[in-house]
């Protein structure tokens, strides 16, 4: 019609040109290769008389054939992949927050009001309670939170639609003065027993932290800041971290995240591969490479979030193992299998599951068979588990050889530190054959003098008798603890059950009802300190003794009564289920014709 049938060619190479242009970084080199491959077939086909519409015929036709294998991989990947990884990218967008307002607070599980009431007035008993019991931690807590968004973020300790309410009345932050045994004493001269175990790292009590780093300091402050050189102290903590972590080489690291990003980038540059896979709610870390779920906002496209423990995972790695540069592993996950950490900010009712998984050991010797078989580094992240299972972490209790290794915490002795082990092939900072491939991991701290004296005095005393059999005597005492505290709740009618892996604990609610994350706040006025996590995850320490179990459950029964007293364990009448449903759909709808009043 515009007399440019001649020059269609000419815009069709046009078109492919700007299409590469505008999408150049944007899609895999994948995609383009195979973009290149069918226009070369098209033109060779073309060119030897075969005609246009033959020519894309059989291109189809070996399309569908290349296409056959990858597309049931791709089924079977979906259908072992977590499921949270999957859904979590759309509901971030849709799940809205919402608030449960002071006048349906107390009742919102449809109770009497004369239950409603006992609530009411126990909340205001506890605030008013709080105000003289702990003046200095609460002006200190406000002053802090003006600064810092990390305690603003974790002083939302309940289920997210009840936190406006709570925080006018309670601030659960404690200021701390000092550490005793197990105890921690606030600002006001309060002493808590200590159950938050700092995040993972109290392993041995704080009284033997409190030596390590008097030792430390005696062995590193001769070479004060000095950086970039290695002493005596580190070849000497090298050589009992390779026995430990049964690998040649080391990697120094200030946090366990950083660890982990050194396993992850040596693993990727030495096996020449992108993909990762993690398992159903694992932590490792905070770097957003490796959050494929909750917590990162940037979902990472390089990690394969599987499920645990499932035989369709082992055959997605089997059939995707040319793309995995490394399967990593968080042994904690055996606590909460296929779950993100048990937290009281997640608990809408009585809907924690946790405990030890059993048949977890012979899933780790089958996914190790697998890993080796197709030549896929397996990694185990023994920053939380290192130390804390056994003097040999996960390894040693699971009796499964890793082929890096990742520990934090408790290793540098009281001081932050992170450590990578493994093999010289996959430590490997630079290419062999490419002098411009280089791998740059380092850090400025890593192998701080005084950070290795104090690791230093740790390695030691992980080795004496004394330790290894202290292990033995706290899980024994542990297992006692929680037999003797469960019989008693059986007996006394309270709806909690205690259950253990090692020496991480967490409380089980037994029957449905809203308000279970206020036992948090009745433990802590009881005496007891937890974590920002409230009852989902505690630990114990090495330092505990037979008295301390027993006062610990002294304290727990306290919490209890106060509970019960307070009517926030008198059963639901409404279905809670129903009632979550309902709340959600109403906030998603009022977003929704908010976001449309507002596009109008």
């Amino acid at each position: 019609m515009f007399g440019m049938e001649a020059h269609t060619m000419f815009f069709v190479k046009a078109l492919a040109f700007l299409l590469l242009l505008m999408t150049l970084g944007e899609l895999t080199t994948r995609c383009y290769c195979w973009a290149a491959t069918g226009f070369l077939l098209w033109a060779v086909m073309t060119s030897v008389g075969l005609s246009s519409d033959d020519s894309v015929a059989a291109i189809a036709a070996l399309l569908f054939v290349r296409a056959v294998p990858m597309l049931y991989k791709r089924a079977l990947t979906v259908a072992a992949t977590y499921p949270l990884a999957m859904i979590l990218p759309i509901a971030k967008h849709i799940l809205p927050k919402y608030t449960i307002t002071e006048e349906n607070f107390y009742d919102c599980d449809g109770c009497s009001a004369e239950v409603a009431q006992k609530r009411r007035v126990a909340l205001k008993e506890l605030s008013d309670k709080w105000k003289t019991k702990y003046p200095k931690c609460h002006d200190f807590s406000q002053e802090l939170k003006k600064m810092i968004s990390d305690l603003r973020f974790t002083s939302s300790r309940c289920f997210p639609a009840f936190n406006e309410v709570v925080q006018k009345y309670l601030d659960p932050s404690m200021a701390l003065d000092r550490t005793e045994g197990v105890d921690v004493v606030d600002l006001d001269g309060n002493s808590s027993m200590d159950v938050s175990g700092s995040y993972g790292v109290n392993v041995c009590g704080y009284e033997t932290y409190k030596e390590f780093i008097e030792q430390g300091w005696k062995t590193a402050k001769k070479a004060g800041l000095f950086l970039g050189s290695l002493d005596k102290v580190v070849l000497d903590n090298i050589s009992m971290l390779q026995k430990i972590s049964g690998q040649p080489e080391v990697s120094f690291h200030m946090s366990g995240t950083e660890a982990v990003m050194c396993a992850v980038r040596v693993a990727r540059f030495n096996t020449k591969r992108k993909m990762c896979v993690t398992f159903g709610g694992a932590y490792h870390g905070w770097w957003d490479g490796m959050q494929p779920v909750v917590g990162n906002d940037r979902i990472p496209a390089d990690v394969l979030c599987l499920k645990d423990m499932s035989p369709l995972s082992l055959k997605v790695i089997e059939l995707r193992a040319s793309e995995i540069a490394a399967v990593l592993i968080n042994p904690l996950q055996c606590f909460h299998l296929n779950q993100s950490p048990p937290s009281d900010p997640i608990l809408s009712s009585n809907n924690r599951n946790v405990g030890t998984t059993p048949g977890y050991k012979e899933w780790l010797h089958k996914l190790r068979k697998v890993c080796t078989e197709c030549n896929i580094p397996l990694i185990f992240d023994e920053v939380y588990t290192g130390f804390r299972l056994e003097p040999r972490g996960a390894q040693g209790a699971y009796d499964v050889k890793a082929d890096i290794v990742v520990y934090g915490k408790t290793l540098g002795g009281g001081l932050p530190i992170g450590i990578c082990c493994g093999p010289k092939d996959l430590m490997q900072r630079g290419d062999k054959l490419k002098a411009a491939r280089i791998n740059y991991v380092i850090g400025t701290f890593a192998g701080h003098p005084f950070v290795m004296a104090t690791m230093n005095a740790f390695l030691k005393w992980l080795q004496t008798p004394e330790t290894i059999k202290s292990y033995d005597t706290m899980h024994e005492n542990i297992d006692r603890f929680i037999s003797k505290a469960n019989s008693t709740f059986k007996e006394k009618s309270y709806p909690i059950q205690l259950t253990s892996w090692f020496s991480v604990w967490s409380i089980l609610y037994s029957d449905p009802g809203r308000y279970h994350w206020m036992f948090q706040y009745y433990l802590k006025d009881a005496g007891v300190n937890l974590s920002w996590v409230g009852t989902g995850r505690l630990l114990f320490s090495l330092e505990w003794q037979h008295k301390d179990y027993d006062r610990l459950l002294e304290r727990l029964l306290v919490a209890c009564e106060a509970m019960k007293n307070g009517g926030w364990w008198d059963p639901p009448v409404a279905n809670i289920k129903q009632k979550l449903g309902v709340e959600v759909a109403t906030a998603v709808a009022k977003n929704v014709l908010s976001m449309l009043s507002g596009s109008s």
